[in-house]
């Protein structure tokens, strides 16, 4: 099933389109549902928070959104500097019970002058929060990271083991099928 529709794609072809990332997350004190934007934004049914206040210092750094390939873990970091010292305190006071949790990566596309929404919330990465990462350099200056890793990142393995010999013989004993697999072969006739 396709994530965007012909209609989205006809939508993100006007000439003011605007983006932002919504982001939820399941953390021991409830649900907190945050936006890389200004200000408070309804979407979806909920209310999502922005956290990126250029006055206030807090500013949301989103890493790179990789689509899942087989044999590689994906994951986002996500870091919030200008942390205050009661939330940078209450992050290192709960940073066990974080490790673990859902977390879902959502997109929304708007009209950035008028504010109409154009494409509601697209759920891109649902995932699982790593243990938060604290930093702090010098005076006030501190930052939070977490990375949200993708739900499949647990069964970054082959499912039905290695495609060699040996693993070929595990599955089917006496199959000698796989046994010159990763194995330069030359053969001569006389």
């Amino acid at each position: 099933m396709a994530i965007f529709t012909e209609e989205d794609f006809d939508k993100l072809a006007r000439p003011h389109v605007a983006r932002a990332w919504f982001l939820e997350l399941d953390l021991p004190s409830g649900i907190s549902r945050l936006h890389t934007g200004t200000g408070r934004v309804t979407l979806g049914g909920y209310e999502w928070r922005g956290v990126t206040n250029p006055i206030g210092g807090q500013i949301v750094t989103l890493g790179n959104v990789e689509e899942p390939r087989f044999g590689q873990a994906v994951a986002v970091n996500i870091t919030l500097s200008g942390a205050n010292k009661e939330f940078f305190q209450s992050v290192h006071a709960s940073r066990r019970e974080i490790e673990g949790r859902r977390g879902d990566l959502y997109w929304a596309a708007f009209d950035a002058e008028t504010g109409e929404v154009l494409i509601g919330l697209k759920r891109l990465f649902p995932g699982k929060i790593t243990s938060p990462a604290l930093q702090w350099q010098g005076i006030g200056i501190r930052t939070v990271s977490i990375t949200l890793e993708s739900i499949w990142s647990s069964q970054n393995y082959a499912v039905g083991g290695k495609w060699n010999g040996a693993d070929q013989r595990r599955r089917f004993p006496g199959d000698k099928g796989l046994d010159f697999v990763g194995v330069k072969v030359s053969e001569n006739w006389s």
